[in-house]
This record gives structure tokens, sequence and C-alpha cells, in this order.
């Protein structure tokens, strides 16, 4: 049995085995080595007694706790925070801003708020917040804190200093367990978007990638479909966050004119995730100058009226709104009609390499498009050259691929 010392001069504490999770073991590790997890910055809150007090009730009840716990967590952990649930009643919280006894002060006050939230006035005093020692091989240690010291301790602690743009900093709520049980982590690409008319670059597109852990195999576009809504709506914030952690570690201190951020219908739809969402645009918001551009995506289906809804709600946090298709329009996509989208983008995919096939090709889709919206807007073109007959067949802007080229053969 493990021990660790709460600090100079306090008495050391067990640290005993809390659980086993063998399916997020890669997954956690990473954090052995982070430096967090030797200074203390680490911890469990647990839902015992929430679940306890529910007794037969907790199984039919706990999704939608988790869901409540997860939007309050979201939201007290925008500073670069990370948590993730471990166990039926655990969650994992990882808080790299913030110094050790200022991390267990602020879980305290997180589950107390849920406490309070879900049972009321029959809150237990006690709250169940530990300590994690040690993450090996999915198996989490972690010992008992002093509340009373913890509560003492923080008001003169000094706040960990981070480098900026720090790409080891975790982003919230990535990676995560989806709804079937499976670990997905959210990664992105940054692909430049040019104007075509002068060819001047105007900012960034995030391209979102979604990978199954821990052999980090990517989602296909059917399968990121298939997910959920609560996934889906995870996978939107953790891109968003992701892409403002890395359009700040590669750019530094410059802003971009605008920033390209991808954003699923159904998470727009959604009540419980558009809270979230617009936290994120506010924050993107600080990188660029001449503000966003929401890409809707996932709107094949979606009643005109209600894609409409949402371009409303969105609209005061974003400079332009547009509709991405999955597929490069065959043919005109009357359903846009009178949505009034400001543009219509679409992914160039493994299009013809031979420049007359491109341009036969591009010539068609962007004429399909642009009969329901001016801006034709064509995404993971194969290099310069290929911009410049996107242009010349009618597209207004398009972004370059952070991929490789495909092959001439």
């Amino acid at each position: 049995m493990a021990s660790t010392l709460v600090a100079d001069g306090l008495e050391a504490r067990p640290s005993v085995e809390r659980f086993f999770t063998h399916e997020l073991g890669p997954t956690l590790e990473r954090f052995q080595s982070s430096g967090m997890l030797e200074e203390g910055r680490i911890n469990l809150i647990g839902l015992d007694a929430i679940a306890e007090r529910l007794g037969d009730r907790w199984e039919g009840r706990r999704e939608q706790i988790y869901h409540h716990v997860e939007r309050t967590l979201t939201r007290h952990l925008e500073g670069g925070g990370y948590f993730q649930r471990v166990s039926p009643t655990d969650y994992l919280v990882v808080q790299p801003t913030q110094g050790k006894f200022s991390a267990q002060v602020s879980c305290l006050l997180y589950l107390r708020e849920l406490l309070t939230h879900f049972l009321g006035g029959a809150a237990p005093e006690a709250a169940d917040v530990l300590e994690v020692t040690s993450l090996s091989g999915g198996r989490i240690f972690a010992a008992e804190i002093d509340p009373a010291y913890a509560t003492v301790a923080a008001r003169t602690e000094p706040r960990p200093v981070l480098p900026d743009g720090d790409e080891s900093e975790p982003t919230p709520g990535n990676p995560f367990v989806s709804a079937d049980g499976r670990t997905l982590r959210v990664s992105c690409r940054l692909e430049p978007v040019f104007e075509l008319k002068t060819f001047a670059q105007i900012g960034y597109r995030i391209a979102r990638r979604v990978l199954l852990m821990p052999e980090e195999l990517e989602l296909t576009a059917q399968e990121l479909r298939n997910l959920p809504t609560v996934d889906i709506e995870k996978v939107d914030l953790a891109t968003i966050a992701r892409g403002i952690s890395r359009l700040k570690s590669e750019q530094g201190n410059t802003r971009q004119p605008t920033l390209f951020l991808p954003v699923s219908y159904t998470t727009l739809a959604s009540q419980r995730g558009r809270g979230p969402l617009i936290a994120r645009f506010k924050e993107a918001t600080q990188g660029v100058e001449k503000g966003l551009v929401c890409e809707i995506t996932d709107i094949e289906g979606v009643p005109g009226s209600a894609l409409a809804a949402v371009i409303v709600m969105i609209k005061p946090f974003c400079r332009i709104v547009v509709g991405k298709l999955r597929d490069p329009p065959g043919r005109t996509p009357e359903d846009l009609r009178g949505v009034r989208l400001q543009g219509i983008a679409f992914e160039a995919g493994a299009h013809p390499v031979d420049r007359g096939e491109f341009s036969a090709w591009a010539e068609s889709t962007v004429g399909n498009a642009r009969r329901v919206t001016r801006s034709v807007i064509i995404h993971g073109l194969s290099g310069a050259e290929y911009l410049g007959l996107a242009g010349m067949a009618g597209a207004t802007h398009g972004s370059l691929s952070a991929q490789p080229p495909p092959s001439a053969a």
C-alpha cells in the first residue's frame, strides 16, 4: 500500500486503490509523468452520496445526473481544465492552472453544488473528494484530503506557471467515454483558408478528427454521424477547444483575420449543448480580428424553418454562418432555398487530380451551390494550383488540405 504526504508538517495518509478501469489506462497514464500528479493537482469527485440516497432509482436517473455533472464541470473548468468519468460514480478532475490546495477546494465546491442540486437539504456535510496519487495500468490510487487545511493553504498558494500554448495541457472533456462505452479522443488539423478573388489568406479552418482509443483509429464520416446527440455535442466542444489551443500554439500571439468553426446542427438545436458552445465561441473570438465563420454541419434533411431558427440564435456570436454539406452538391440543394445561409461549403475529397477533370467537376458542383447562395467554399484542396482552378470555376473561398496531396497514379 502506497502513501503520500499532504504537505510539510502533516502526517502521511494511506493511498489506496480506488478502482480499476482498464479501458482508460492509456488515456490516464499520460498524466502519470505530467508533473500535475506529483504536484497533487489531480483529484476524484465521488457521486456515491447521490447513488446511495437514490437507491434503486439510481440506474434510471444516472444518465440525467451525468449530463448535469458534465455541464457543471464544463462551466467551471473553462480555463484549460479536464474531467473524465472513470467509474459509475467517480469523475477525475485535472486543473492545470490551479495549485494543489486550490484544486482541492475547487473540487469540494463543485461537489457541494452537485450534492445540493440533487439532494437539497438532505445533502451530507462530508464531500467525497480524493487526491489522486497514482495512475498506473488503469489502476487509480487516491488518498483522503484534509478540507480544513486545504481551505487555509489555498489562500496563500501561488498559481502554477504554464508555458504559453502548452500542447500537453488537457482539453476540457477530451478524451471522453461515449454512450456505448468507447473512449474517443478529438483531434484536429488547421487548414489555411483563402479568398479566391485575391488569393489572400483570411484565416484558418478547424478540420476535426475523432479517434478511437487506445488504437487511435479515426472514425469515418458515417461513424461520426451515427454517434448519439450527447456524443456529437462533446465532439463539437472538444473540436473548438482543441482548435483554439492549436492555433495559439502554432501562431503564438498573431491574431488571424477569421476562424472557421465546425458545429453540428444537433448541437445548435440542443438547449443542453448551446450554452457551452456559445462560451467556446466567445473564447475563440479573442484570437481573431474580423470574427468567426460558423459552419453548420449535418444539415441534410433539416427543415428550412428549423435551420433558419438556429442561424438566428448563433448569428450574434459570429460574423458569417454557412452550411457544410456532407458531399459536393450533385444537384441544386433545393431544401436550402430561402434559408439565408451566407455560404455553402463542402469537401473536395478525392477530387480528380487531372486539371481538366477537376475544372469540370468544380464548375458543376459550384454551379449547383450558387443557385442558392452567393458564397461557395471548397475545403481540402490539394495545392495552390487547385485553389486557382476552384476560383475560375466560381468558388469564392477554398482551404488547403493539411493532408499530403493525393497521388497522381
